[in-house]
């Protein structure tokens, strides 16, 4: 008989995207592509700085689950994205915020997609199913029903995050929104977005067998997935983003050259 431990991939609980956070980003949305069109400083800097508003919506949620990994980073993102707010009424470089701007929007665009339509709980499902399939694959017998993959007994709960939807969408948008020629952003998504996914399909296998049979001890779901799977992650991240900007030097020189007016502004420089 199944165990219904409930287990998920963020402790025990799907995030539930606050409501100030949805109609919050998505107005910042709107501002983005209307600062696109338009250039105009204070809309793209009241874009810029409501998205980051918008973030801060959900660290109640992250605290209450002492989540002070995700915590730290809507605290972070706030940070950078009113940094960037700041940045756009004291640039001399306009152009490099108007980039900016329009290859995120696209990123975001995507993930709402999958986040606030049926889309999301569709993909939610596959990655389950493709997921156990991949575990089984290396031997292991899993089985997916729903979004929840199980393994002798037990069972973990996937929910939007699971999906690596956030790192596809900001590479999709990335490789897609930057202006180079057609054939290289191509190559770039393909180098980039679908790598993720079936990486992510390894991490959730991964995470399902350690918990399901206690590789690592009574503490096996934390160290797999908010240890392991985070540490190489990052490690792989930074290894597709070294390889999209060998295929795509320019968005590699965008992304310098936005540090390089953050820094203006924290410095004091500007127009």
């Amino acid at each position: 008989m199944l165990k219904s431990l409930g287990e998920t991939m963020i402790n025990n609980s799907e995030f539930p995207f606050h409501p100030g956070f949805t109609l919050i980003a998505c107005v910042s949305l709107l501002l983005m592509l209307i600062f696109v069109y338009t250039r105009r400083r204070k809309i793209g800097s009241l874009a810029w700085f409501l998205f980051g508003v918008a973030w801060l919506f959900n660290i109640p949620h992250f605290i209450s689950i002492a989540d002070y990994y995700n915590t730290a980073i809507m605290i972070g993102a706030f940070v950078l994205f009113t940094l960037i707010s700041l940045s756009i009424f004291k640039t001399k470089k306009l152009e490099v915020f108007i980039e900016t701007t329009s290859f995120s929007a696209l990123s975001i665009a995507v993930y709402f997609l999958f986040a606030f339509t049926p889309l999301g709980k569709i993909l939610i499902n596959l990655v389950a199913k493709q997921s156990a399939f991949v575990g089984r694959l290396l031997g292991y017998d899993l089985y997916a029903v729903g979004n929840r993959i199980y393994m002798d007994g037990r069972h973990v709960t996937l929910i939007l995050a699971c999906t690596g939807i956030q790192s596809m969408a900001l590479f999709a948008g990335a490789t897609l929104g930057i202006k180079a020629e057609l054939k290289r952003k191509i190559k770039a998504f393909l180098v980039s977005v679908p790598v993720i996914y079936f990486l992510n399909l390894l991490r959730d296998a991964f995470v399902t067998v350690s918990y399901a049979e206690s590789w690592f001890g009574e503490n096996s779901f934390y160290i797999a997935h908010n240890v392991i799977s985070k540490v190489l992650a990052t490690i792989a991240l930074f290894a597709i983003a070294y390889t999209v900007f060998k295929i795509l030097p320019e968005l590699e020189e965008l992304i310098w050259s936005l540090i390089d007016e953050l820094r203006n502004t924290v410095k004091g420089g500007g127009k």
